[in-house]
């Protein structure tokens, strides 16, 4: 879930890497796994139901410039 938002949030694959400290290819191989399972072909697409899926549940999403959590109670 945290590749996912920081994806949504507009970050790239490599931005993401650095940030978790993980590889440009395991955040690539996170990346295929959930827009197969989701059955999205597009940032964009995994984007809004991120957003809508955050909005739903009532989670607060993630400020990409802080990495700390937006908005919420």
């Amino acid at each position: 879930m945290r590749v996912v938002r920081l994806v949504a949030g507009g970050l790239t694959n490599r931005q993401v890497a650095n940030r978790l400290f993980l590889s440009r290819h395991t955040v690539d191989a996170h990346l295929r796994n959930v827009f197969a399972e989701l059955g999205v072909s597009s940032r964009v697409e995994l984007a809004r139901l991120t957003a809508v899926h955050l909005a739903e549940t009532g989670m607060p999403g993630t400020d990409v410039t802080e990495g700390t959590p937006v908005g919420g109670s």
